[in-house]
């Protein structure tokens, strides 16, 4: 799974060597250590008090279960009701990011070193990332944005960025932002990033104005460069969202088993888009008639929360009134309860082999045009 010092993995994803140290369990491992995991959400629920005081219990959620990508869904929708209302003139641009799966010495890539490589490039920590070009390439307008990372046919994963844009924009507005992940992710070569590509399916930058007039129940509502259902538009890149775990091709369960292992976000909004969302759920009058509504939580970060003494939970309730006091889990013995704050994942770090994976790395140099010699006796 990793051969990285820098890069934590969930505890039960490694083995204690002989010395004492840690290693990464292989990827079919760590495949089994999740699929058990997420088996075991069948006797998991969450305990809440209601307003009342009386006790509810509903079933304990996963970023993993079909209906969290509805409410990824949900939250999409949303996003597109209130920047329908704030902006004027909505656009998408959606960029994809990859990164060689191959190391330098001909194998397979680490998946989780892998996927840390190509997300890594949107905020580096040393040097400027593809969010650093987008701010400097849409000073003065008004934006927000989406991360996916989304499985490849191969079981590794790869990023989707969904930027809003309040005017019109073109494709060479971010083509800055495809440079500066050819810049910062090492195994990111310009060819699978070649904005310069014939075909328009090939390139990396995909634009389109928003049109709400279209009929989002239209199946052609998405068509060319006009974008009637952003929701949908953006939900496709989510990846066999809607669809249970256990019906999933096989490179969709290693991809979820990276993520799961390294505890990358799936989906992640800008704290702006968030806040849209939000303000969504506000002007919801009905939202005290609802039933309990548990939310993934778009402020929790493992590296800093996944511990005991952090009291920020990877779900939120998003109902007033109603409060978290205990997981409960069933089987044949009966039930155990155990305290929210204490059932956070445990994440460790494993001894650096490096020398085993190396990065195969890429030239950083960005896209060339083409150019082909013509005569006028073509013509």
């Amino acid at each position: 799974m990793s051969v990285r010092d820098d890069q934590k993995l969930r505890e039960e994803c490694t083995t204690e060597r002989y010395d004492g140290g840690r290693r990464a369990k292989t990827w079919s491992s760590v495949l089994n250590e999740f699929l058990d995991w997420y088996n075991g959400y069948r006797h998991a629920h969450l305990l809440f008090t209601d307003p009342d005081g009386n006790e509810v219990r509903a079933q304990m959620p996963n970023s993993h279960q079909p209906r969290y990508g509805n409410k990824y869904y949900a939250r999409l929708k949303a996003l597109e009701r209130q920047m329908i209302r704030e902006y004027d003139n909505l656009y998408i641009a959606m960029l994809t990011f990859t990164g060689s799966t191959r190391n330098a010495n001909g194998g397979w890539r680490c998946p989780a070193d892998h996927l840390r490589d190509v997300v890594d490039s949107w905020r580096p920590n040393r040097g400027r990332g593809v969010y650093h070009a987008l701010r400097d390439a849409l000073d003065g307008k008004e934006w927000e944005y989406a991360l996916v990372v989304e499985k490849h046919k191969s079981g590794y994963g790869h990023v989707h960025c969904a930027i809003f844009v309040d005017g019109a924009v073109t494709e060479s507005d971010f083509r800055p932002a495809v440079d500066a992940h050819l810049r910062q992710c090492e195994i990111a070569h310009r060819d699978a990033h070649d904005y310069h590509a014939a075909e328009d399916s090939a390139r990396p930058i995909s634009i389109r104005s928003v049109d709400p007039s279209l009929d989002p129940a239209d199946l052609d509502a998405n068509r060319d460069d006009v974008v009637g259902n952003v929701g949908s538009y953006i939900g496709e890149y989510i990846g066999a969202y809607g669809e249970p775990l256990f019906d999933r091709g096989l490179d969709e369960l290693q991809f979820r088993a990276a993520v799961w292992a390294t505890g990358t976000q799936v989906v992640r909004f800008s704290e702006g888009a968030n806040e849209l969302i939000r303000s969504e759920r506000d002007d919801r009058d009905d939202r005290d008639d609802q039933e309990t509504v548990v939310l993934p939580n778009p402020e929790f970060d493992p590296d800093k929360h996944a511990n005991p003494e952090s009291d920020v939970l990877p779900f939120e309730v998003i109902n007033p009134g109603w409060s978290i006091d205990a997981i409960g889990r069933v089987d044949e013995e009966g039930e155990d309860r155990y305290d929210v704050a204490r059932s956070g994942v445990v994440f460790t770090t494993i001894e650096d082999a490096q020398h085993l994976d190396p990065p195969n790395p890429q030239p950083d140099t960005p896209p060339q045009p083409r150019y082909e010699d013509q005569t006028l006796d073509r013509y």
